[in-house]
């Protein structure tokens, strides 16, 4: 069982790497990825930090051009976010503060309802990372000329991440872009329509990005909630320059 030292580092680790990645400082995110992965070990069986690791070492995997053992490393992503997924049915749910005085002594009267309406809310973020797994192992599967299964997880990726983030998200977009491009390679002209109307009503919208929200809201304690909300935020998607 990790003590909360090794959380902590996890989080800054993890953060650190996805900003380095975006910004196309590859190796410095490869180096930060395995020593998050190192700390990592110490979760418990279901964490949702353990399958976002996953995740994000199998990008190092996809870095390198090792597309066989990303296809293994997402796979197995994917089998620990079922694990996270059934982890918040007993997590410890805390009541939040609320600008309503009624909500907050109906939360205190109703705790375990309340308790349930949240993890079911949780179960649908940790969806939207899930997602992203999703979309990583069909661009794996993509260099593999396995269309037939990427094309299926794109459709089922955008569906979640959507769910989870709403359209004007811009992961959901990263999503919409690539199944336009494969709609265009198909010759689907209305499939690639539909993705690229989507796409320009998202752009002059966007949500927040997801690493600024990260820092904006993850909890000043180290709780159940924060350990959820890091592995959602933290997992990471493949940028274009990898597979483009």
């Amino acid at each position: 069982m990790a003590d909360q030292a090794t959380e902590w580092e996890w989080d800054a680790l993890s953060a650190a790497a996805l900003d380095a990645y975006r910004s196309a400082r590859r190796e410095e995110a490869v180096h930060l990825w395995r020593r998050a992965d190192a700390l990592a070990r110490d979760f418990p069986e279901g964490d949702p930090r353990r399958a976002a690791t996953r995740n994000n070492s199998a990008l190092v995997l996809l870095i390198e051009q090792d597309h066989d053992g990303a296809v293994a490393a997402l796979s197995s992503a994917l089998a620990s976010w079922d694990g996270a997924l059934e982890w918040t049915r007993g997590m410890a749910v805390s009541a939040v503060a609320r600008s309503s005085l009624f909500h907050q002594r109906m939360e205190q009267r109703h705790v375990a309802a309340y308790g349930d309406v949240r993890r079911a809310r949780h179960r649908e973020f940790l969806g939207g990372a899930v997602a992203l797994t999703r979309f990583n192992l069909a661009i794996a599967r993509l260099f593999l000329d396995d269309d037939e299964t990427a094309d299926a997880l794109l459709a089922t990726a955008l569906a979640e991440r959507e769910r989870a983030f709403g359209p004007n998200n811009s992961e959901v977009i990263g999503i919409a872009r690539v199944l336009s491009g494969r709609a265009d390679a198909a010759g689907d002209d209305a499939g690639m329509a539909l993705y690229d109307a989507r796409i320009q009503a998202a752009a002059g919208n966007r949500a927040h990005d997801v690493l600024d929200t990260w820092r904006r809201e993850q909890p000043p304690e180290m709780t159940d909630t924060r350990r959820l909300l890091a592995a959602g935020y933290l997992t990471a998607i493949v940028h274009e320059r990898d597979f483009l």
